[in-house]
């Protein structure tokens, strides 16, 4: 019994491990966390936690709460205080062992020596975006969870006929529709990440998004150079040779993610993104995969993103929850006591950025 904490210095043990899971997904692997700790979202750590022959693999990365100005008060009666976050996309721990008793179990001992670890490193608090195909939510205890949304997958394992036959009859008429118009599919490059961003970063002003999800050029360079054989660029093109819709594909061993996208806000009734969806699983199939994760919408079961993905599964929906933990209640009082009351629902509360800056404005404009 015993835990080790890795870095991405030690890339080669991250994936000795993951070898010996029936599903190494892509959100597990160095390379991904990578990808978030060069866009500053934090330090990648790999928490191991082994008795014998089991282990609980637990990937996160680390944040210095000290860069926040907003809390230099608390900071600096504790010194160095950190929390932790799943990369974004999804996560959380995962285990080789296959019997749930006994993974019942080692759970709960990994639980608590991480809960532990975390006191005695001075991480005041944790954030877990559990994994929908995994659905490891179940089984961990001591953390409070939350049902956000659904998310769709497509199963691949099915004939194609099969698949088709679970679209709704809209999807299926707007991508005989987009058939009918001269669009071509192209498999892009490294080199052809300009077009991509420049329509993503559109999709994200059309949508309203966060600031965070306006990634840098950095960002997308790194997902294609450190993911390498597992990413995909896939492209609509009109018959002039104009990209309309874009979207990066990437995998682990068994299962594909529809990652990001992007496209012309002016082609969409010609159902591009029906088109290049119905692509994709076709793609993908052949490819060997055994299932097409699409994620959820922007804000849950209702706007048009969900709605949109689940036209490609009628009954393909998958609970997705987080994991919110505090591990120590004292300073995460004195953490939370420097944001106005308006924001108490979020989780961590200190770390609504955008929000908590405006509303501390705000609060000093009043008094």
């Amino acid at each position: 019994m015993g835990f080790t904490v890795l870095n991405l210095n030690d890339k080669k043990v991250w994936h000795d491990y993951l070898n010996q899971l029936d599903h190494k997904d892509v959100y597990f692997t160095p390379e991904y966390c990578e990808i978030h700790e060069k866009n500053g979202d934090g330090i990648a750590q790999l928490f191991l936690y082994e008795e014998g022959e089991d282990f609980v693999y637990y990937p996160y990365l680390v944040r210095n709460l000290n860069k926040l100005s907003y809390l230099k008060k608390v900071t600096q009666k504790y010194g160095d205080l950190y929390d932790i976050t799943t990369p974004y996309g999804y996560g959380g721990p995962i285990s080789n062992v296959k019997n749930k008793e006994r993974l019942c179990e080692l759970l709960s001992r990994f639980t608590l020596v991480f809960k532990d670890y975390c006191r005695a490193t001075n991480i005041i608090s944790e954030f877990i975006r559990f994994h929908p195909l995994y659905q490891n939510h179940e089984l961990i205890p001591g953390i409070e969870k939350t049902h956000i949304r659904e998310t769709i997958f497509v199963d691949l394992t099915r004939d194609y006929d099969e698949i088709w036959a679970n679209y709704d009859t809209k999807n299926r008429n707007r991508i005989r529709k987009s058939k009918s118009y001269d669009f071509r599919i192209k498999h892009g490059n490294r080199n052809e990440l300009q077009e991509f961003q420049r329509l993503y970063n559109a999709t994200m002003e059309k949508t309203g998004a966060k600031n965070y999800y306006h990634f840098s050029s950095s960002y997308f360079q790194n997902t294609m150079d450190l993911l390498k054989s597992h990413v995909e660029l896939i492209e609509v093109l009109t018959e002039e040779g104009k990209v309309v819709m874009s979207v990066l594909f990437i995998w682990g061993d068994d299962y594909i993610h529809y990652h990001l996208l992007g496209s012309d806000e002016d082609y969409l009734r010609f159902a591009t993104n029906n088109f290049i969806v119905d692509y994709a699983v076709k793609w993908a199939k052949k490819k060997g995969f055994k299932a097409m994760h699409l994620g959820g919408g922007y804000e849950g079961n209702h706007d048009s993103l969900y709605k949109f993905k689940k036209r490609f599964n009628r009954n393909g929906a998958l609970p997705f929850y987080i994991g919110k933990q505090v591990h120590n209640q004292t300073i995460y009082r004195e953490l939370a006591s420097t944001v106005p009351n308006g924001l108490q629902g979020f989780f961590p509360v200190y770390r609504h950025l955008d929000k908590v800056q405006n509303k501390i404005a705000e609060y000093h404009q009043r008094h």
